[in-house]
């Protein structure tokens, strides 16, 4: 516990010092592929496309937060084995986590394009006649 309490503080002390981004400056929507992130919020299509791109958002940036959290414990692991272990599970949890998202990423975007739709009408579904 006493290995982890200085790199914390550390990060803590970073990030709680970063300066914060502005978007005042940018105006429309942004280029493609991140295009998708322009829709209208105000509607249900709306908030349902940004509550999914949000979702794999959180999902992504959790992944990426374990393994970094297992590349952590790998360096502070001393040479013990048993740690190293935990270090390499949770290197490999997190690793298999991150192609599971980007692989249930993949999977909606080519259902959602092979019935012609987009994150920002998602819910506009054609019906049978």
């Amino acid at each position: 516990m006493k290995k982890l309490l200085a790199p914390t503080i550390a990060l803590l002390t970073f990030l709680s010092l970063a300066t914060t981004a502005s978007a005042q400056g940018l105006v429309g929507c942004p280029q493609p592929p991140f295009d998708i992130l322009c829709f209208d919020e105000t509607s249900i299509p709306g908030i349902l496309g940004a509550a999914i791109t949000f979702i794999f958002v959180i999902s992504v940036i959790i992944s990426l937060f374990f393994l970094l959290i297992g590349a952590i414990k790998w360096i502070f692991s001393g040479g013990d084995k048993a740690a190293v272990e935990s270090a390499r599970g949770t290197i490999t949890a997190a690793i298999v986590g991150l192609v599971i998202v980007f692989l249930v990423f993949l999977v909606f975007t080519i259902l959602l394009r092979f019935f012609g739709l987009g994150l920002e009408n998602i819910t506009n579904i054609p019906t049978i006649q």
